[in-house]
């Protein structure tokens, strides 16, 4: 079984990441290079909605006796697979993941560019995934 309420709160809890990342003002990615306090809370806020994304990911894949996956990437081809996510997104949110991986290992450092970029352009794939799965909620009420 899905827990609803439980599902609602970590989407609410992506949202809530994604307006305190609006409330920061970053122009250009030199500033950004140059404000360590802001690039690390962009940096980690990010994490963070990525983080809910992976358990609502497993607590779906749980819930619902799928197929256990054996990388968080494998969890959203799953999902994708049974119809709760769409299979457009897919790539997008497997590239979350792959993303989280290096902010939280590190592997050769971060790339400024990269989180920039995400910080800029791609805010919006969050709230793909919000719309998604709340879809997915409405239609199996």
């Amino acid at each position: 079984m899905i827990d609803k309420p439980l599902v609602e709160k970590k989407l609410r809890r992506i949202e809530e990441f994604l307006r305190e990342l609006r409330g920061v003002e970053i122009g250009t990615i030199e500033e950004f290079k140059e404000n360590v306090v802001t690039k690390r809370f962009i940096e980690r806020s990010i994490e963070l909605a990525i983080e809910q994304m992976i358990d609502i990911c497993k607590h779906f894949v749980s819930g619902l006796d799928l197929s256990e996956p054996e990388t968080y990437s494998d969890c959203f081809d799953i999902l994708a697979k049974e119809g709760i996510i769409d299979e457009q997104s897919l790539d997008i949110f497997k590239s979350m993941v792959r993303f989280r991986n290096i902010l939280i290992h590190a592997y050769e450092g971060v790339d400024d560019s990269i989180t920039y970029g995400i910080y800029k352009l791609r805010l919006n794939d969050f709230r793909t995934f919000v719309k998604e799965i709340r879809d997915y909620l409405l239609r199996e009420k």
